[in-house]
């Protein structure tokens, strides 16, 4: 029997931790289904994770290499988080090391993959449709494939083909080489960009509340949507001018990043505590995870409300 770890969390559980009342692999948060307004605590082990989300199929290759290598990674955020917690210091090691995660939670996420195959998907549609348009286009085609060894002689014939497309019943995936292929590319274009960013570290007194964090924790947002044509408010680039990035990091730390900002450390006031969770909880997948069952938020009116009677009002028409 094979003991190989299938459960893949795309959000890494040394992550999620420091958003638990104790901080420890047993310790519980609140989760706050934004979808179904349900609520219920667990640990971290059992959310943001997908079966087989990081395995792969390559002869030769380890089908766990890169759940390995995730694992390797994940290794180092619990020791960048806790220094920079003693340091109030975003700088060297630290920073890369965050800053790779941010990188990685930006373009990791089963939504960005099924986007991403339901555009393959479309365009494979119209690839074959494209084909099936006239009959001596896919003899055409065929004929190439069986030369090459592609295809069997005896393959079906046009009709049955396009019988068989015409009816829909099939699905066309993407494999998960391809998808992570994708994410390494777009991590690699992300990760300068965020390293041109200026940033800044806030603090929460405990007074204040703490923070949250999501199933989809990093959330990109224009600073002055109002200055931008309406059809573009909602898809901000990384490498756009006048958008903030938020991050929290920990359930007492956040980071804010702008390309015309500052670097630093300050504490954060109660506004910007409620703020911060209330970006995260806007930009969340489904799924908000606090340390306790009330969190700081801003109502329509940007009063600091507790965010667990808010989301009762108004979670279920997100």
């Amino acid at each position: 029997m094979s003991t190989d770890a299938r459960n893949h969390h795309y959000v890494p559980q040394t992550y999620l931790r420091a958003f638990t009342d104790g901080g420890s692999k047993k310790s519980k948060f609140t989760v706050y289904d934004v979808v179904t307004g349900s609520r219920f605590e667990t640990v971290p082990r059992n959310v943001c994770a997908v079966r087989d989300f990081n395995r792969i199929s390559v002869p030769g290759i380890d089908a766990n290499a890169i759940e390995t290598g995730m694992a390797k990674f994940e290794s180092l955020i619990a020791p960048a988080i806790a220094k920079l917690d003693s340091t109030n210091q975003f700088e060297g090691d630290v920073r890369n090391t965050i800053l790779n995660l941010i990188a990685l939670l930006a373009v990791r996420h089963p939504e960005r993959r099924e986007s991403m195959r339901k555009f393959h998907a479309q365009l494979a549609k119209i690839t074959m449709d494209m084909v099936l348009a006239q009959p001596e286009m896919y003899e055409s085609i065929t004929a190439e494939m069986k030369s090459d060894g592609e295809m069997a002689c005896d393959g079906p014939t046009y009709d049955d083909v396009k019988a068989f497309f015409e009816g829909g019943e099939y699905d066309i995936e993407v494999t998960n080489e391809r998808h992570l292929q994708s994410e390494e590319a777009m991590h690699e274009t992300v990760l300068p960009l965020l390293s041109r960013r200026n940033w800044m570290l806030y603090r929460v007194d405990p007074a204040d509340g703490h923070l949250i964090t999501s199933d989809n924790p990093v959330s990109l947002t224009w600073r002055n949507p109002s200055q931008i044509p309406i059809h573009y408010r909602h898809s901000p680039g990384f490498a756009m001018k006048d958008t903030e990035i938020v991050f929290p990091l920990t359930k007492s730390l956040v980071l804010i990043g702008t390309f015309d900002g500052h670097n630093g450390y300050d504490v954060a006031r109660p506004k910007l505590v409620a703020a911060a969770n209330g970006r995260t909880a806007a930009y969340c997948s489904r799924q908000i995870y606090s340390p306790k069952r009330g969190f700081p938020t801003l109502d329509s009116q940007l009063q600091i409300v507790d965010g667990a009677e808010f989301l009762k009002k108004y979670g279920a028409n997100r």
